[in-house]
């Protein structure tokens, strides 16, 4: 089934944790630099569906499920 996302490439978001998996990126704010699913490239591995590849400071990468996200001003 493919999830659509309400996120999109460039726009500032904040990972919101429900779990223990992210509670250690819980807070980090960033940018969307792909919403799956998306090939991979030079910048990043294969985002599958229903997850964003969300750059934060210093240039790390995360998956992140879109339930987990929150845009950011």
């Amino acid at each position: 089934m493919l999830t659509l996302s309400k996120f999109r490439r460039g726009d500032k978001v904040r990972i919101d944790a429900k779990g223990e998996f992210y509670a250690y990126v819980d807070g980090e704010r960033g940018r969307v630099c792909a919403v799956g699913p998306h090939e991979a490239n030079a910048i990043h591995s294969q985002v599958p569906g229903g997850y964003c590849a969300v750059e934060c400071e210093g240039g790390r990468i995360f998956l992140v499920p879109h339930d987990e996200l929150a845009f950011d001003l």
